[in-house]
């Protein structure tokens, strides 16, 4: 029979659109692997040997935050979407089974909070300062921090579109060091962060007050991405 075409409600979908099983719901905030997923050799490419884990994440560029139970990749970072087609265990193009981690702080949270393992925020609010313990690690995506943030010699900070309405003082962090759209109604210090080849991110934020980056290792960098300071930017943040 001739007639109108379907409508297009009832239109199917493009070829390359993912079928359901593969949409994520409740999506996680990081991936955890194992050591051995991380370093272990592979031999999936030419000849029977292949790139780790770790090469294909250092080649993308990519914060990891390694721990003393792992290594954590954030989903709150350039390139997010790449992410779980590589790590997650329905990826298309599966690297390995990562280990979906979820975030354990959403909501209010009342009173001063001290971080001493992973701990992951999304669309939270917290009211009271928030230190971050040696050797910890924290991940915030959405979420306010009505209160200073103090992390020293953490192993990984890693914030994004949020708002930490006080000080920001992040010193001696050992992988990963990440600051992007977040807005800081105070002054930002980062001071003495050894992340290795990975260079921290300070990019698109909203600072009002003084940011100093001292003694830095590498120096963290804006991507081109000016952030806009209400005071003064000294010694290696002088140009971000």
């Amino acid at each position: 029979y001739g007639g109108a075409a379907p409508h297009p409600g009832y239109s199917p979908p493009p070829l390359d659109a993912p079928p359901a099983d593969l949409i994520l719901d409740n999506a996680p905030c990081a991936y955890k692997l194992t050591e051995e997923q991380y370093h272990g050799a592979r031999t999936d490419g030419p000849g029977g040997v292949g790139t780790t884990v770790a090469q294909r994440i250092a080649a993308h560029g990519w914060k990891v935050i390694t721990t003393s139970d792992g290594y954590y990749i954030p989903l709150n970072q350039p390139e997010r979407g790449l992410i779980p087609l590589l790590l997650d265990g329905k990826g298309v193009e599966k690297l390995t089974d990562g280990l979906r981690v979820y975030p354990t702080l959403t909501g209010r949270r009342n009173g001063p909070l001290v971080v001493t393992g992973f701990t992951c925020a999304d669309d939270a609010t917290i009211n009271g300062p928030v230190t971050v313990r040696p050797g910890a690690a924290l991940v915030t995506t959405g979420t306010t921090i009505n209160g200073p943030l103090t992390a020293t010699g953490a192993a990984g900070i890693v914030l994004a579109d949020g708002t930490i309405n006080g000080p920001a003082r992040i010193a001696n962090t050992t992988h990963a060091l990440s600051i992007i759209d977040v807005t800081v109604t105070g002054p930002v210090d980062l001071t003495r962060n050894t992340t290795g080849t990975d260079t921290p991110l300070l990019v698109g934020n909203t600072i009002r007050g003084p940011l100093s980056c001292t003694g830095n290792t590498p120096a963290p960098t804006n991507l081109g991405l000016a952030n806009t300071v209400n005071g003064p930017r000294t010694t290696q943040c002088a140009a971000l």
